[in-house]
């Protein structure tokens, strides 16, 4: 089974993981073509070194941009959509698409990530999701004109590093490639926060 992200803060759960059925088997999204790890990265921050503001964002432009159809599924009150993929050893990645609404801005995430239950578990990365470590997506987005930031908690833990520019902020979330020990830094998560 697949899991779904969203386009809400990076580090929040996905709205319900209730999308952890979500296939793309049968309906227009069985068309998509069958990404890495590496190449959905590219094509994510190819997606939002396009982006002036969040107005530029929509379903075309993913389609156009990172050549994947999201499907449609109703969350909250918004229209959410999304596509994901199994990778290897069970991991997948989501790329997910949130509608504007009165209590929401419209927003694009991508995440890597374990269907539940296992999820919730330390899951070792595999190397081919961190090809793209931290430092590749820091560099593309402080090279297109974002400032970063780290966020820490009470405690001095980070919880995400967020970059800004124009109305945009990103946030995302970092995993070591074998949690709890000193390494590679991998995403997990990136995506607009609302």
């Amino acid at each position: 089974m697949l899991g779904c992200a969203h386009a809400g803060p990076a580090s929040d759960s996905a709205p319900g993981r209730e999308a952890a059925a979500m296939t793309h088997s049968t309906d227009a999204t069985s068309a998509n073509p069958q990404l890495s790890a590496e190449e959905v990265g590219k094509r994510f921050l190819k997606l939002i070194e396009g982006l002036e503001s969040r107005d530029d964002l929509s379903l075309e432009r993913i389609k156009d941009v990172m050549g994947l159809s999201l499907r449609n599924y109703e969350s909250r009150s918004n229209d959410f959509y999304a596509y994901s993929q199994l990778l290897e050893d069970d991991w997948y990645f989501s790329v997910d698409y949130l509608e504007p609404s009165p209590s929401s801005m419209r927003g694009v995430g991508l995440s890597f990530g374990k269907p539940f239950p296992a999820e919730f578990e330390s899951n070792p990365m595999p190397a081919s999701l961190c090809v793209l470590d931290f430092e590749h997506y820091r560099d593309a987005l402080t090279a297109i004109g974002y400032r970063d930031v780290p966020i820490y908690g009470e405690i001095g833990n980070l919880i995400d590093w967020r970059f800004y520019k124009s109305d945009i902020t990103l946030s995302v979330v970092l995993q070591n490639i074998v949690p709890g020990e000193p390494g590679l830094l991998c995403v997990k998560s990136i995506g607009t926060l609302n």
